[in-house]
């Protein structure tokens, strides 16, 4: 019989090249794609939209859970048992248990805000970052108020103070006037907000831990509903809950570039050497009701900007 150069058969060799075609169209092939286990934070409106981007881009068996439903020990018994292709973690606190308890299991983190501050890295880990710059939210701020010329920024002492070079730079270039509103911690707020909201046209409540508890939340709404001043914040549920504008990122969008991953992943990518990506759309939600309780008028916006009836 004559030999293939490199002593190969041709009939073998053909037969090696039939079955490498089927196993990288069975790596690529979503109808032949193992399963994914979707693990969800909690039940947040950020968290489904961003699970329903995931599921419209991503084909294959799907494991839905949450964080708030299961224990630590049946969410690792579960995945154990489904031999994922990988698991998307949906928020930080579903990010943070995948890094903890699933280990060598391929993560791609979705929905977390600067996930270098927790640790989101390695040879199994790769992701989406949704956070939102400062230069984007005083942009946005200016679309929906723009008389506002002097702006209250709130920030605690870790994730606010590492926005604040970003907010100035911003500011300045907006030509805007930040009065800077520094909170370290929730017994500071009161004192604090009330002294920045008389000299400001607008407050600025961005993602920060300190800021972005209940309480300071509702706090500050009340603060801007009394005093008239708009209240702008980092997330379309604040909006919702009364806020007069926010900027959310697009979380639909985001789930779909973790799809992606997966599929690099699922293509015979290692996780950890996929750059992590990062979602830079967002959207500007006004609320309606809200404007008219403090005797505004919801400014002409491109249609793209949602208004709250």
């Amino acid at each position: 019989m004559k030999q293939f150069p490199g002593g190969g058969c041709p009939r073998f060799a053909a037969l090696g090249s039939v079955s490498l075609v089927l196993l990288l169209t069975a790596l690529t092939d979503p109808a032949r794609a193992g399963s994914v286990i979707l693990l969800r934070s909690g039940s947040l409106d950020a968290y489904n939209d961003a699970a329903q981007g995931f599921q419209r881009a991503c084909a294959g068996p799907l494991v839905d859970l949450s964080c708030g439903e299961r224990t630590a020990a049946e969410i690792a018994r579960r995945v154990r048992e489904t031999h994922p292709d990988a698991v998307v973690a949906i928020g930080l606190k579903a990010a943070v248990f995948a890094r903890d308890h699933l280990p060598r299991v391929p993560i791609v983190y979705c929905a977390v805000q600067n996930p270098e501050e927790h640790d989101l890295a390695g040879a199994w880990i790769t992701g989406v970052r949704t956070e939102v710059t400062p230069e984007d939210e005083l942009q946005a701020l200016r679309q929906a108020v723009p008389d506002a010329h002097r702006i209250g920024f709130f920030y605690g002492p870790v994730a606010g103070a590492r926005l604040l070079a970003s907010a100035r730079a911003a500011a300045a270039a907006s030509g805007l006037e930040l009065v800077e509103a520094p909170v370290a911690d929730l017994g500071e707020l009161a004192r604090t907000a009330r002294d920045v909201c008389a000299h400001v046209d607008a407050l600025w409540m961005p993602a920060d831990p300190v800021l972005a508890a209940p309480e300071a939340f509702h706090f500050l709404l009340e603060l801007s509903l009394r005093t008239r001043r708009p209240l702008f914040v980092f997330s379309d549920a604040l909006v919702r809950a009364g806020a007069y504008a926010g900027l959310e990122p697009d979380y639909e969008r985001a789930g779909e570039r973790a799809a992606l991953a997966v599929r690099r992943i699922r293509s015979g990518e290692h996780a950890g050497d996929i750059p992590v990506a990062r979602e830079r759309e967002a959207r500007l939600v006004i609320n309606q009701a809200t404007a008219k309780a403090m005797g505004r008028e919801v400014p002409r916006l491109p249609a793209s900007v949602e208004v709250l009836p």
